[in-house]
């Protein structure tokens, strides 16, 4: 598999694939070729979204975070990691598949996030304040003002009357989800059965 990201794609490319298939596969005309091609393509990206939606909201939850409880709104982001891939640039003997939901090329890759434009990034810590920016937070549900490394709102009920919403830090480093793309043998096999059975049914008619 090769594969490629940016701040919010993810490309991966069938790669290692089976040279019997591929031999059997190249002997067809370009016109026959390529259209084998794209119908495995088509194949395998549903393939790939099968995976991702048979896992669905729960493959991407981890309960041990602080914006997990009551007050949570989902944002339903994981929809996009099924809905969101593409297929691009087939051509006689392989495809690749895109997807440029934000915020999935980090869960495949992990590495570091550092604040840019502003001083700090904002990292939500309570329920809250998932999937809402400082900005959302602070004008939908109650102001905020920073104290001590945070962004916090008055609250009454809490410790000195104010409770942290945000914590403000310079970077922050994730680990790469596990399992966050699809075993390669899964759609490489789609991929270029659904190819095959192209060029029998040529064959045929």
């Amino acid at each position: 598999m090769a594969l490629k990201t940016g701040n919010s794609f993810i490309t991966i490319e069938a790669t290692g694939l089976d040279e019997a298939k591929l031999a059997a596969l190249k002997l067809a005309t370009p016109a026959v070729r390529r259209a084998a091609v794209l119908q495995g393509g088509e194949d395998a990206i549903e393939e790939i979204r099968k995976y991702y939606a048979m896992a669905g909201r729960t493959k991407w939850v981890n309960p041990s975070l602080p914006t997990h409880g009551p007050g949570r709104e989902m944002t339903r982001w994981w929809e996009g990691t099924a809905r969101g891939w593409s297929l691009s640039q087939p051509n006689n003997n392989k495809v690749t598949f895109s997807n440029s939901t934000i915020g999935f090329a980090h869960k495949v890759t992990g590495g570091v996030i550092r604040a840019k434009r502003k001083r700090s990034l904002t990292i939500p810590i309570v329920p809250e304040a998932h999937g809402k920016t400082a900005k959302e937070y602070s004008n939908r549900v109650s102001p905020l003002f920073r104290v001590k490394g945070v962004l916090a709102e008055a609250d009454p009920n809490a410790p000195n009357g104010i409770r942290a919403i945000y914590a403000l830090k310079k970077s922050v480093t994730h680990k790469p989800w596990k399992n966050a793309l699809p075993p390669e043998q899964s759609y490489t096999d789609a991929f270029l059965n659904g190819a095959l059975d192209y060029l029998i049914s040529q064959f045929d008619s």
